[in-house]
């Protein structure tokens, strides 16, 4: 019996291991970060206006394919402002620029900001949010790291709110160091 038990929770333990290793260590050198999808996100870039000027917006995004996913979308934005935008910047004007991400964010979508906390990330200020819209949640990070802005987000299905794989998918985002030329 002990046996049979001992079988029965190796092959769960064995189940899990699969379904986690089963996420890719996404990287991209060319915009310094790395995080784990699901599966390979595909790339896109958008200009956007700004009231610096237009900048590009790439985004690594990854859309669900099947209803059984516990998410609709993973992705990972980065845009890049002009430097000389930040030079005498302080706490007060970063925390200006993160409260345009978040506003921008929460009006894009005509959502309701359910959360919005305060957060640093190795040293650099962000935000993590919530936005409420019609049947899903998003849940968005934003890294303000020098003149360069970072925003990772997930949009689930209400019913599938507070699932395991929104944290793995956040918690993972990390910026790697490149080496130049």
């Amino acid at each position: 019996m002990k046996s049979l038990f001992f079988i029965i929770a190796l092959f769960f333990v064995s189940i899990e291991v699969t379904s986690q290793s089963s996420w890719l260590d996404f990287k991209s050198v060319e915009f310094a970060f790395r995080a784990e999808f699901p599966k390979e996100p595909t790339k896109s870039v958008q200009n956007v206006p700004t009231a610096v000027g237009d900048i590009d917006m790439h985004m690594f995004m990854l859309q669900s394919t099947s209803n059984d996913d516990n998410n609709v979308i993973y992705s990972v934005i980065r845009s890049d402002y002009p430097e000389e935008q930040f030079e005498d910047a302080d706490d007060e004007y970063n925390n200006t620029v993160l409260d345009g991400a978040v506003n921008g964010a929460v009006t894009n979508v005509k959502g309701e900001l359910v959360f919005d906390n305060k957060i640093t990330f190795n040293g650099y200020p962000g935000r993590s949010i919530k936005i409420n819209i019609d049947q899903a949640y998003i849940y968005m990070n934003a890294y303000l790291i020098e003149n360069t802005i970072y925003i990772t987000q997930v949009i689930c299905m209400k019913q599938k709110d507070k699932n395991e794989d929104i944290n793995r998918f956040l918690d993972s985002f990390d910026i790697i160091k490149v080496k130049g030329d």
